[in-house]
């Protein structure tokens, strides 16, 4: 009898306990959402664009039409007064001389014109030599028995190198007479130091020139600079008995 009255006791006592614990929670399923890798998404092409700034630009030159070449300028002599000490300032506007105190007296003459080859193409890089008198009709040569008597205001020769066009200009004094030449400008053409052509330009109505001869007048006619001064102006085109080879 005690020992079931003991066996009781023990039952009570394992039941308290049983219900003073903490249940054991249910089992939680994890639930894992699987997240894909982010897919990067593809390059964008990009568009290269063509950038001119490790090249230059190349500037297109106008097609030069040559023209029918019918006559070859005249040759003429040299002469005694090709200058022995060109000037320092030897560009094509002898009119403004570089250190010159005041400008050279006479009338101012513009002339230009166009150099062909024999074939009648403008040649780029030739080099126009003028050289000739003051309005005194003097020379810058020491053989000149007036040289004492020259204009210092004068550059007395000058050069002019044509475009890719074949042009050529010169700003000059109307040179002056001495006797018993007619009035004229001494001409020497050059290319990569050979000289090509030596000749003389005249003017219209101080010397009757006739066939080929003719081919070395320039024919001038009054006109105004930008200034208002009257001035002379005249255009006379070389054609050489030359051909450049590529």
């Amino acid at each position: 009898m005690k020992f079931q009255i003991i066996l009781t006791a023990l039952l009570i006592l394992l039941a308290a306990c049983s219900q003073a614990e903490d249940p054991i929670p249910a089992a939680t399923t994890a639930v894992i959402t699987e997240v894909e890798d982010p897919v990067e998404p593809e390059p964008t092409a990009v568009k290269q664009v063509p950038t001119n700034e490790s090249k230059p630009l190349e500037t297109a030159v106008p097609a030069i039409e040559p023209i029918t070449a019918t006559y070859f300028t005249p040759t003429q002599q040299e002469g005694p007064y090709y200058p022995i000490n060109k000037p320092e300032d030897r560009d094509n506007d002898l009119v403004d001389l570089a250190g010159a105190v005041d400008f050279p007296n006479g009338q101012i003459l513009e002339f230009s014109g166009t150099v062909y080859d024999a074939n009648g193409s403008p040649l780029e890089g030739i080099i126009v030599e003028i050289w000739q008198t003051d309005a005194n009709g003097v020379y810058l040569h020491p053989g000149d028995p007036d040289t004492d008597s020259r204009d210092p205001n004068f550059q007395f020769y000058g050069e002019s190198v044509t475009d890719a066009t074949g042009y050529y200009n010169f700003r000059t004094i109307f040179p002056g007479q001495y006797e018993p030449r007619p009035r004229h400008i001494h001409v020497k053409i050059k290319l990569d130091g050979q000289e090509l052509l030596t000749t003389q330009f005249y003017f219209t109505g101080e010397i009757d020139l006739q066939g080929d001869d003719a081919a070395m007048l320039i024919t001038t006619e009054p006109t105004q600079d930008a200034d208002g001064n009257a001035i002379l102006i005249g255009q006379r085109d070389i054609i050489l008995n030359f051909t450049q080879s590529n």
